[in-house]
């Protein structure tokens, strides 16, 4: 459902004029402080979900002793003249849990994406085939599953604070939105049991982010 709060004859005049001085690109560069004082909860909440996709994407990117195709089908590869990801120029599997298996669109692309998988910080050396590449995974010493496990914690950070900052702004369109105290009280209240939630989903990815790198 969404909210709204009509707008009295000096306000209008007192936006206007903000909006005048902010011509000069000094104003809030939040492309969700319109003038539109309304309040979605759905909005919000997807906005919610898309922070904790981000989260899912990152750490499908992190390395683990299993192979999987999101370890390397972000990697940029130079071809036709512009950086392109793996996965848009071959067809990546995991034959097995220590072998990734990359099958080109384009052979005449091999040396580029041979190139890109060597220079990417995994540490990947891969061998050509008739038809494209195949990537063994080595295993994981102990020292580098607690590198990687930092970085997960990382990526968790990033997404709290991107969780934090859409609360923020969520907040601020609540305020202005919410027709009576009463109201504007039950809304944060709603607002802060989804941003619980994220909250919650996001140390939970984390953590399974962690069992998964650390288990031998």
């Amino acid at each position: 459902r969404a909210y709204s709060k009509k707008k009295g004859k000096k306000q209008v005049v007192e936006e206007r004029a903000a909006t005048t001085s902010d011509e000069d690109g000094s104003g809030s560069d939040d492309e969700d402080e319109s003038e539109d004082e309304t309040y979605d909860a759905k909005v919000w909440e997807s906005k919610f979900e898309q922070a904790v996709h981000a989260l899912d994407v990152d750490l499908s990117h992190l390395r683990t002793a299993r192979a999987s195709e999101g370890m390397i089908d972000h990697i940029m590869v130079d071809v036709y003249g512009a950086p392109t990801p793996l996965s848009h120029v071959a067809t990546i599997t995991a034959p097995n849990a220590q072998t990734l298996s990359v099958t080109l669109f384009d052979p005449s692309t091999k040396p580029s994406v041979e190139k890109a998988i060597m220079n990417s910080p995994l540490g990947l050396v891969p061998r050509a085939t008739s038809d494209g590449l195949i990537v063994p995974i080595p295993a994981m010493t102990q020292d580098t599953r607690k590198e990687v496990c930092k970085l997960a914690h990382k990526l968790g950070e990033t997404a709290k604070i991107a969780a934090r900052n859409i609360r923020h702004k969520a907040l601020k369109h609540i305020k202005r939105a919410a027709a009576s105290e009463d109201e504007q009280k039950r809304l944060e209240k709603a607002l802060q049991a989804v941003a619980d939630d994220i909250a919650s989903k996001i140390a939970s990815r984390v953590a399974a982010k962690d069992k998964e790198i650390m288990t031998l």
